[in-house]
């Protein structure tokens, strides 16, 4: 009586295995998606997509004063004149003797010549140096597919997108080096462009120039995963699932069947 109760093995394996089926297939084809960034503009296509805010630092090479940078001003023979001073949100520090001078949007030598010229007038040929730190506010963060995520104090507004993925340590071993994204906040909208660092090294022309695209303070770089490693752990995915799935069958199939419970016949 009891064997004639008990649910034929066969029958209960063919209701599981288009299960399995119907899963894997489904997962498999989530899977074979083509990653979006595979295709789109190279570098030094289209400018005008990320415009640069301070070109005519870029030019010069150098940033230009502006609030919250240190300038450490060196007096020759004045030690009382000779301190750290930091420019104020208008753009100008106060000095002794001299008082307020706007310094907002000059170069250091710039500025070194302007001071020169304000002690001159209560010094004897003046002699000064002037070092300036620049606010670490002028930053990019680097996301994603790096070795180390980072937030990278610009130094220089001639600093190349390859150039803070490199202080991040470069992309990692899945990061998508055709994918490449560059979000800045343009007139308070936040605009995200595609670039392709492949094309620097392999370019479908080799006589189209590729220009590095410059970051700007408040940029965030993030390398995306690159498809094939998208693809792989997907893959992983689908696997896991199916031996998941494989286990449960074979748990309800070794597992003691409702008719020996009831019968006692458990062994």
């Amino acid at each position: 009586m009891a064997e004639a109760s008990q649910p034929p093995t066969h029958l209960m394996s063919s209701h599981l295995r288009p299960f399995l089926l119907c899963a894997s297939v489904a997962l498999l084809a989530a899977s074979c998606s083509v990653s979006p960034y595979t295709e789109g503009p190279s570098l030094g296509e289209n400018p005008s997509a990320l415009p640069l805010d301070y070109n005519a630092e870029i030019q010069n090479g150098q940033f230009f004063l502006g609030p919250e940078d240190r300038i450490t001003l060196d007096v020759w023979q004045h030690t009382d004149l000779s301190r750290t001073y930091k420019v104020r949100n208008d753009g100008s520090v106060i000095l002794p003797l001299v008082g307020k001078l706007h310094v907002g949007g000059e170069t250091r030598e710039q500025f070194e010549d302007q001071v020169t010229e304000a002690y001159g007038e209560y010094l004897v040929s003046p002699v000064l140096y002037v070092d300036v730190e620049f606010s670490p506010e002028r930053k990019v963060t680097v996301l994603g597919e790096v070795n180390r995520t980072s937030v990278v104090t610009l130094l220089s507004p001639r600093t190349t997108v390859l150039d803070v993925i490199a202080q991040a340590g470069g992309i990692g071993e899945d990061g998508d080096r055709t994918g490449v994204l560059i979000a800045r906040r343009v007139n308070g909208a936040m605009t995200v462009r595609h670039y392709d660092l492949e094309a620097l090294f392999m370019p479908s022309d080799p006589n189209l120039r590729t220009d590095i695209p410059y970051v700007q303070s408040g940029d965030v770089v993030y390398v995306i995963h690159t498809w094939r490693s998208a693809y792989d752990d997907r893959l992983r995915t689908v696997s896991d699932s199916l031996r998941a799935l494989i286990f449960a069958e074979n748990a309800i199939l070794n597992g003691p069947r409702v008719s020996d419970a009831l019968t006692g016949d458990i062994r």
